[in-house]
């Protein structure tokens, strides 16, 4: 568990009975009022028109949630012009760090590299929050000056702090991301291969076996090697994936060595990475059983309720229920746009089109082919939560000619989760995760041929089935969760 700061006390500081219809649907109206300072923000914001001026009245609110929340507005627009703004509320030590912080990761969102040398000086020198959302802004922009600024992070005090530098480098490592000379990804890979054996944190730990397999497995072979016979379930999973993209047939036999692991998982990434060796290796990828506890349907909420703060919505399926709970303190219009579609029965009998294991579920689609949406799109609310295991998100069309997202694409179409997807963060808006059920996602399986795919039967509010304490909340937001999946 993360020890000194969570992303969730950052998105909690962001806060802000209908037929069902044919399509298309009228998109729905945000449920904070508009005269309130956050429906105002929000109106503001989802215009990516607007001009970054317009939100300064907000960023210099004495109330902090208030500044906060005007400060990621700022960042969502994605406009140069705010960054003078958001580096006077970074480097402005009279603010709170929630607020600094949110600053931070706004940068980030923009992602000009004028901000490097402000969000450099915080994560050497201010507090875990507003270092941990530096370093996430610098992942965001990449290049050799922020590995620079990263790596040393590593040996950081504060598990926050060094598992949002794993998380950055591994974005800065990758192929996509701006381009690096050999001696930065040495001087990066090496310095996660060397920190992940020492490191006691397992939120820590885990983020960088991922960010090995993400941006530094063609050098960091032998780091990977050991991860095979690690006791963490993703360091492991993380170590198969990054040797099978080696190609390397010499991995094949301690990577065939996993066929059996006990945790699904791992085999499923096993399969995969002797696939790209062309090893004919048979791996049982068979989906653990799903508990009796996940085949009982929760109370339902009437449509009429208020949405509340921690909404819980039931999806029952042909293998099971799945409970989400959604996070309107981080997405709070995507969170309105899906509840109004669950209550409108828009969801109901939608099939799982796209089931790729080990990955995503995805469905929400009303002509079950990947192609359909309620007949509008909604612009994208990115916030600091992490695309976790068992995390829901809307999906996105992608721009045909540059096969890369169009960030303000969303409209019905969610995908879930079934390990970690953190590379997903810079386009995706998280709007909520599973509480219960995450074996049920698992058993969601691709369908062969023409046989009948997984069908979301009824989507409905719920009773919460979870605790919502703080402490329980922090977690959700913020930790990979466990579960027996073997």
């Amino acid at each position: 568990m993360l020890r000194t700061f969570s992303i969730f006390g950052l998105a909690i500081v962001m806060l802000g009975a209908i037929a069902a219809s044919p399509v298309p649907l009228a998109a729905p109206t945000a449920s904070a009022p508009q005269n309130s300072p956050e429906g105002a923000i929000g109106a503001l914001e989802r215009n990516r028109k607007t001009d970054p001026a317009a939100l300064v009245k907000y960023v210099n609110d004495k109330d902090p949630v208030v500044a906060a929340r005007g400060c990621i507005a700022i960042g969502r627009l994605q406009n140069p012009a705010g960054n003078q703004t958001l580096v006077a509320v970074l480097t402005d030590t009279k603010r709170s760090d929630a607020v600094r912080a949110a600053a931070a990761f706004a940068l980030g969102l923009i992602g000009s590299t004028s901000s490097l040398d402000p969000l450099t000086r915080a994560v050497r020198g201010d507090a875990p929050p507003i270092a941990a959302m530096a370093a996430n802004a610098l992942g965001r922009i990449g290049g050799a000056a922020a590995i620079d600024a990263l790596w040393p992070l590593l040996n950081d005090p504060d598990a926050t702090v060094r598992a949002q530098a794993a998380v950055s480098l591994g974005e800065s490592g990758y192929t996509g991301a701006p381009a690096i000379d050999f001696a930065h990804r040495k001087v990066a890979g090496d310095a996660l291969a060397s920190n992940i054996f020492a490191e006691r944190d397992p939120e820590v730990r885990w983020r960088e076996a991922w960010a090995l397999a993400r941006g530094y497995y063609q050098n960091e072979a032998p780091a990977l090697r050991r991860l095979l016979s690690d006791d963490g379930e993703l360091e492991r999973m993380f170590g198969v994936a990054g040797l099978g993209r080696l190609h390397d047939r010499s991995y094949a036999l301690p990577i065939r060595l996993l066929a059996t692991d006990r945790a699904w998982r791992v085999r499923v990434a096993v399969r995969d990475a002797l696939a790209q060796l062309h090893d004919p290796t048979k791996v049982d990828v068979k989906a653990p059983a799903v508990p009796a506890y996940d085949l009982a349907t929760p109370q339902p909420v009437a449509s009429t309720a208020p949405f509340g703060a921690h909404p819980q919505v039931a999806i029952v399926t042909g293998k099971g229920v799945i409970v989400l709970e959604l996070f309107p303190d981080a997405a709070p219009y995507s969170v309105d746009n899906f509840l109004t579609l669950t209550d409108r029965g828009f969801y109901n009998n939608l099939t799982y089109f796209r089931v790729i294991e080990n990955f995503v579920v995805q469905g929400g689609d009303p002509k079950n082919t990947g192609d359909g949406d309620p007949g509008y799109t909604i612009p994208a609310e990115l916030n600091p939560i992490e695309q976790l295991t068992g995390i829901i998100s809307y999906g996105l069309n992608y721009d045909p000619k540059a096969n890369v997202p169009l960030v303000d694409s969303a409209g019905s179409q969610y995908y879930i989760t079934e390990s970690p997807q953190l590379h997903l963060d810079r386009g995706f808006t998280v709007f909520g995760r599973v509480v219960r059920g995450l074996a049920v996602v698992d058993a969601i399986a691709p369908q062969p041929g023409n046989a009948p795919a997984d069908v979301a039967k009824r989507v409905y509010r719920c009773q919460p089935v979870t605790p919502q304490t703080d402490d329980v909340e922090t977690k959700l937001r913020s930790v990979e969760i466990g579960y027996d999946a073997q």
